[in-house]
């Protein structure tokens, strides 16, 4: 069924004029009408089941017919600290971890990004793709598309609000994720993913240094748009499944 979300909270028998921008969404794109119905999520991360009262291109208004709560939403907070990768490799990135359940991203430049820094002029564009996949996927909510940081503040960022942090390197020996997850208790998890051309040496021991843990992730090398949702695919997995 189709959703949006909307910041406030929302209660059964609730009416809601909706604003101007999701007025347009139901109205001119999805072209919905009188009677029929679709998901808000609200503030709170419950979603309603509401029905379309009224309805024109710049103004629609719903009742809410049901509240519930969003069961799609991942046990632990994750984090996808994304190297910035080229053309629309970044795009797919955000796309399918969105749908694999990510709750923040946060792209990063590294050393050997490929991609140049105008790319932060796109975080509305990537924002907006992480909205079209949370709509798609069921999500309680729109995981944020951080500011760009550069590698040595994600680090930071990273050992002061992940409990655990992974750092998948093609050049680790030996601890493999399902190894590093074992016997672990955390809530939320970091995850660092190098660009086109992967992590430094150099890289690597800096993460090490702020307590992120090498890993690998099998015999094959990933591209950078494969391995973000691969980690999440293996966590999903370990944590869900």
């Amino acid at each position: 069924m189709t959703r949006i979300f909307l910041g406030q909270i929302i209660v059964k028998d609730d009416v809601i004029t909706l604003d101007k921008e999701n007025s347009h969404y139901v109205a001119s794109v999805l072209r919905m009408r009188i009677g029929e119905e679709f998901i808000i999520v609200g503030g709170d991360g419950k979603e309603a089941v509401v029905k379309v009262n009224s309805i024109d291109k710049n103004s629609v208004s719903v009742e809410a017919l049901e509240v519930r709560d969003n069961e799609s939403e991942p046990a632990k907070f994750i984090t996808l600290y994304q190297s910035v990768s080229k053309g629309e490799r970044m795009d797919l990135t955000i796309q399918k971890s969105v749908e694999l359940g990510v709750s923040r991203i946060v792209p990063v430049w590294s050393e050997r990004c490929i991609a140049r820094s105008d790319k932060a002029s796109k975080i509305d564009r990537w924002q907006k793709i992480a909205l079209e996949a949370a709509r798609q996927s069921g999500r309680g909510i729109v995981p944020e598309v951080q500011e760009p940081m550069n590698y040595k503040d994600a680090l930071k960022n990273a050992s002061e609000n992940c409990d655990l942090v992974l750092f998948p390197w093609e050049e680790a020996q030996g601890l493999t994720l399902k190894g590093a997850l074992e016997g672990k208790q955390y809530e939320s998890v970091g995850i660092f993913i190098g660009p086109e051309g992967g992590f430094s040496e150099e890289e690597a021991d800096k993460a090490k240094e702020n307590g992120a843990i090498p890993v690998t992730l099998g015999k094959r090398i990933l591209r950078t748009e494969t391995a973000g949702p691969a980690v999440l695919s293996m966590l999903l997995f370990h944590d869900e499944l």
